[in-house]
């Protein structure tokens, strides 16, 4: 059970009074808004029509309210239940770009369909994917998509004009100051002026060009004439699949599950004062939930959506973690969607404007990339896989030439700096698990006689072994009562050993014992006495062994009894 956090205003659960519903479902309506300037990047690089356009951009803001209502749906099959929307994210923006550069919107909506599917698929074999979803990983995702989303907003913040032009330093001077109320707000703001920074410094960046004349006559009459409702042409809609961007897009289907695993976690953090670790169970259709929202956007025509961090810290801040505002939030992007002037507005932006802005949110990925990609610290295998990785990453990005001479089946996955580095980290992290698993075994009773501190050793060898202190509390308070539930309830009959093993992703400890095990195992008789193992930890009777550890197994061969409790680290 869930204990409600008493800081909340509003509780996941809770219903705000109507007038504040409204003002909170438009406040987070208009900061999922700001990350449309990537779907405008992505038109531009497709050479859409300027009607055409409007009609992508209608069709993205109904993308956001179906991707905000699967979310926040609390379902069985579907949907984390948590105020945790998505927004065009910048791990899709390089895969869009390649696609809309080879094929135009069209192959840009069809790939963005595959990924979503990949997604979904990822969210159901989620407990089998220990590999993907670890920190090393995860960190290295969202640094390159940040090395990625900064290089793109450099090229639009620098290339706005030929350097020759008398007034190219006003537009230099109207990116500083955009990049600089956003840098601005994000070290010294506080409360929502910190969260909403990328807004604020948007709303500064249009009053500076207008002043300075950056938006002028043609955009103000585009705007102007724009009209206040009207629906989306569904003609612009159409497919083009093309195989040679599957490895691009199935890379970004991975990076965005591997995100959204951060979001909703963090989202069940803050709606519970006893949260400890990730449940499971909303993660996996939180999960599908995002790939729901990304197919969507596939078949609506634009780039893929994902789950934003920013969103949920929002809600932390404002104490307003209510699922119904996510309803609220869907409503008002359903109606921007019908009011071309929204679309018109984004059209319209220089840019100047949204380099400046894409340069920030590539620069705040970094950042958490770094603080997600070792919670313990780097050893010499994971500093060399995450050297590796992004050094053959960037020459990706910088000298293509070099991958070009590689058969088809390899070219497939170095077309892209993501594509790379992901490849690259998966290989070497397999490649440096061989050898990886440390192993300790002590006797129940030591040469005295005496018995052996077990919470001591683990203790002993987390730190020696890096394995952080919620594992080990976790895997000693396990430990402890299943000692003393065996010995306590007539289950022991001699002690044999206590075994613990790690291997950066899985604390595993094993208790050995003679005598009945916890749940009674049915065993097979074997030739030569050879053990032969069966699970049977369904119904086990420790009560805190389910509530402690990730996984559990008893297995049983004649009167030998062995318990294996497994912990994710």
């Amino acid at each position: 059970m869930t204990q409600r956090p008493p800081d909340l205003l509003y509780a996941v659960d809770e219903r705000p009074p109507w007038p504040k519903l409204v003002l909170l479902g438009l406040q987070f309506s208009l900061l999922l808004v700001v990350p449309l300037v990537l779907l405008v990047i992505v038109l531009k690089a497709a050479q859409t029509p300027t009607d055409d356009a409007h009609s992508y951009l209608s069709f993205g803001l109904l993308a956001l309210a179906l991707g905000t209502i699967f979310q926040a749906y609390n379902g069985r099959w579907f949907g984390s239940g948590y105020l945790a929307p998505p927004v065009f994210s910048a791990i899709y923006i390089g895969p869009a770009l390649l696609a809309a550069q080879a094929g135009g919107m069209p192959a840009v909506a069809a790939m963005t369909i595959f990924a979503g599917l990949v997604e979904m698929t990822l969210a159901r074999l989620l407990p089998y994917l220990r590999l993907l979803f670890q920190p090393l990983i995860g960190g290295l995702i969202v640094l390159v998509v940040g090395i990625e989303l900064g290089l793109i907003g450099l090229d639009h913040l620098t290339d706005v004009r030929d350097g020759n032009v008398p007034d190219y330093g006003l537009h230099l001077a109207v990116a500083a100051l955009c990049l600089a109320t956003a840098i601005g707000l994000s070290v010294w703001g506080r409360g929502v002026f910190r969260l909403m920074c990328s807004l604020f410094a948007l709303i500064v960046g249009v009053i500076a060009a207008l002043a300075v004349g950056l938006i002028a006559g043609p955009e103000i009459n585009q705007l102007s004439a724009a009209a206040w409702f009207a629906l989306p042409d569904f003609g612009v809609l159409a497919y083009d699949f093309d195989p040679a961007l599957l490895p691009s897009f199935l890379v970004a289907a991975v990076a965005a599950a591997v995100r959204v695993t951060g979001v909703i976690a963090s989202a069940q953090r803050i709606n519970d004062a006893k949260w400890k670790r990730p449940e499971p169970k909303s993660l996996q259709r939180g999960m599908f939930a995002d790939g729901m929202g990304a197919a969507a956007a596939g078949l609506l025509g634009v780039l893929g959506t994902s789950a934003a961090p920013s969103i949920v810290g929002l809600s932390m801040v404002t104490g307003a973690t209510s699922r119904a505002i996510a309803y609220a939030a869907a409503i008002f992007l359903i109606v921007f969607a019908l009011t071309p002037k929204v679309a018109a507005f984004m059209i319209g932006l220089p840019p100047e404007v949204f380099g400046a802005l894409i340069l920030f949110n590539g620069s705040l990925m970094i950042v958490s990339g770094f603080q997600i990609l070792a919670p313990r610290g780097l050893t010499t295998r994971t500093g060399f896989v995450l050297s590796l990785s992004l050094l053959l990453g960037l020459l990706a990005r910088t000298e293509p030439q070099v991958f070009a001479t590689l058969p088809e089946a390899l070219r497939l996955v170095t077309g892209s700096l993501l594509t790379v580095a992901l490849t690259t980290a998966i290989v070497l992290s397999l490649v440096f698990r061989l050898g990886i698993r440390r192993r300790e075994t002590e006797q129940w009773r030591g040469k005295d006689g005496e018995p052996v501190n077990f919470e001591t050793m683990l203790r002993t060898r987390s730190h020696d072994w890096k394995v952080d202190d919620e594992t080990i509390d976790r895997a000693e308070a396990a430990l402890t009562d299943v000692i003393r539930h065996i010995q306590e309830s007539g289950y022991l009959d001699q002690p044999i050993s206590l075994d613990a093993a790690f291997d950066e992703l899985e604390l595993e400890i094993e208790i050995a014992y003679r005598g009945r095990p916890i749940h009674p195992a049915r065993t097979v008789p074997m030739a030569h006495h050879v053990v032969h193992e069966e699970s049977a930890a369904a119904g086990m009777s420790a009560a805190a062994l389910a509530a402690e550890a990730d996984r559990t197994s008893v297995t049983m061969a004649g009167d030998e009894v062995r318990i294996k409790l497994w912990f994710t680290a």
